[in-house]
């Protein structure tokens, strides 16, 4: 399974197109803007791939930070309490069914909690991703 998490954006750069067509005419491509975005040669596998196969079971997980963002993961298998204390959360079950606050998520489930929610109760057989902004990403 792949969870793509991003920031909204309105700014698409195209490379390439398959062929594909827009009344009639080839899509505009932007190779260029691309080539100033994209980090060539990439980074090492060993320095881009990371694996969190063996993560403590609730217990909430920050897996990666940076100016931007952060993510989270939990494994839930019971009951945790974690205050939410960012600008937001977006949250993804991976896997499994529970409550938050008493409320029903299941698998394929995508939340938002807003800043000042406050605690956040989760029970049952979960596994969820949360991303939020850093203070300097805003």
């Amino acid at each position: 399974m792949i969870l793509e998490t991003q920031q909204n954006s309105d700014i698409t750069y195209r490379v390439y197109d398959y062929g594909r067509l827009t009344n009639g005419k080839p899509r505009e491509l932007h190779v260029d803007k691309s080539i100033d975005v994209i980090t060539v040669p990439a980074r090492s596998v060993d320095d881009s791939v990371k694996h969190y196969d063996d993560l403590p079971e609730n217990d909430w997980q920050e897996l990666i930070a940076c100016a931007y963002y952060r993510v989270f993961k939990l494994n839930l298998k019971g009951s945790v309490e974690v205050k939410q204390s960012h600008p937001f959360l977006n949250i993804s079950i991976l896997e499994g069914c529970g409550t938050l606050n008493g409320q029903c998520v299941k698998k394929g489930d995508h939340l938002i909690v807003p800043a000042g929610y406050g605690m956040m109760q989760f029970e049952g057989d979960l596994e969820l991703i949360a991303s939020t902004v850093t203070a300097s990403g805003l």
